[in-house]
């Protein structure tokens, strides 16, 4: 079949290389539907090796208006982190996963990709390679076990706080001075130290539960952020053990 006049001319990017994650081409295991062009599925499959070290693709875009590309993984820490390649940035060999698919989607939009770039992206969130980060809605329901109940604005930091206890972090300094009014986090690594983050109360809402939480602190009143830190140490001590 001729390719149309516009199609034939659009170059097709060299993807980017990194050691063991050198660019696969093979068709997609669709069950329904045409496959993809070649040029757009190393994501595919890069995407689906970093599910299997336990992180997950829960954002991959590419804005034509400010030429930026965004892959946004949350790590098996349950950690949300997010890869940012802009048209000035100068081009460089990627360390890693993430900022290997965030080079090849800049490239893949600077030369007129997108329209295949967005098939695939539907097509990675049907087949779960790629996963939206769950809802961070307000939960007031009453802390177990816990007698004396503290106010409804507690209970919702609470209940944010434990979906991060439940992954391992531990909370410190909530709402406090020094954690610019979020908190301060011992996040689990695969490596013998835990990694410490602040989360500051003025950061940018990215759909996880732990910058809701941060917003949410800095909203609070002093007597509430004591609570809260209080009533997370417990939590934290129980799952310890």
């Amino acid at each position: 079949m001729k390719l149309p006049r516009a199609l034939a001319q659009r170059p097709t990017p060299q993807m980017p290389d990194l050691p063991g994650f050198e660019p696969c081409f093979d068709p997609l295991p669709v069950s329904q539907g045409h496959q993809l062009p070649p040029a757009v599925r190393p994501l595919y499959w890069w995407a689906a090796a970093l599910r299997t070290e336990g992180d997950v693709v829960v954002d991959m875009r590419f804005d034509r208006s400010s030429m930026v590309a965004t892959i946004t993984v949350r790590q098996a820490s349950y950690r949300l982190t997010s890869v940012v390649r802009r048209c000035e940035d100068t081009a460089c060999i990627p360390q890693n996963l993430p900022a290997l698919m965030a080079e090849a989607v800049w490239r893949l939009g600077a030369l007129g990709w997108t329209g295949e770039f967005a098939a695939l992206v539907d097509r990675m969130r049907a087949a779960g390679v790629v996963a939206r980060p769950a809802a961070t809605g307000r939960c007031v329901t009453p802390i177990p076990r816990w007698l004396r109940q503290p106010d409804t604005e507690v209970r919702v930091a609470y209940w944010w706080a434990m979906k991060l206890i439940e992954h391992g972090w531990r909370l410190h300094a909530c709402g406090d001075a020094v954690a610019r009014h979020g908190f301060i986090a011992e996040i689990p690594t695969t490596g013998a130290e835990p990694l410490l983050v602040v989360f500051p109360g003025d950061m940018a809402h990215d759909g996880s539960e732990a910058s809701a939480l941060a917003r949410h602190l800095a909203r609070l009143g002093s007597g509430q952020r004591m609570v809260v830190q209080t009533i997370v140490d417990h939590a934290a001590k129980k799952r310890a053990g």
